[in-house]
């Protein structure tokens, strides 16, 4: 039998009855090779060219999991833009005087649209999948459609929003 089939709903090993770790538990202790064995394991399925374990290459992607690490991205991405100007604030001139240097430089009002869109997207997008996250917390919009349907719908009124907010700036 395999490790994972003798294994216990309760992570103990059912086959021994004991409070022993099973071979997961050892893998991911902190020292390397702390366990005999370990080495010619890792050996073998470098050997055999396995992977490491199943990661993002074995998956098909998904609107509802590319849109979860877009949230986590953007509240990245959002983070960066503000502590970029926050910086900016302290350098010499102010923040005004370099948002008035790209203003001269951009060669037409359609780039500078599309620089402040892209500026402003991870803030509406993060923003609004957030209200959905809400609406998740309070147990709405699981169905899979629904959460389809809400991905897509989040996902063009953000584009949309960040586009007027961009235009009326």
């Amino acid at each position: 039998k395999q490790w994972y089939q003798r294994r216990g709903s309760s992570g103990i090993n059912a086959e021994y009855g004991s409070a022993r770790p099973t071979p997961l538990l050892r893998l991911l202790s902190t020292s390397e090779y702390k366990v005999p064995g370990t080495k010619e394991f890792f050996d073998k399925n470098a050997n055999l060219g396995r992977p490491m374990s199943p990661h993002l290459t074995i998956y098909k992607p998904q609107l509802t999991s590319m849109l979860s690490i877009m949230h986590r991205g953007t509240g990245v991405a959002y983070s960066a833009v503000v502590y970029g100007g926050a910086i900016l604030t302290v350098c010499p001139g102010g923040f005004s005087s370099y948002v008035h240097l790209a203003e001269t430089y951009a060669p037409g009002a359609g780039l500078m649209i599309a620089i402040k869109s892209v500026v402003l997207w991870p803030l509406v997008y993060h923003s609004l999948n957030g209200f959905r996250h809400l609406a998740w917390d309070m147990g709405k919009g699981f169905q899979i459609p629904v959460l389809y349907k809400s991905g897509w719908t989040m996902l063009a009124i953000s584009l949309a929003t960040s586009l007027i907010l961009a235009a009326s700036l």
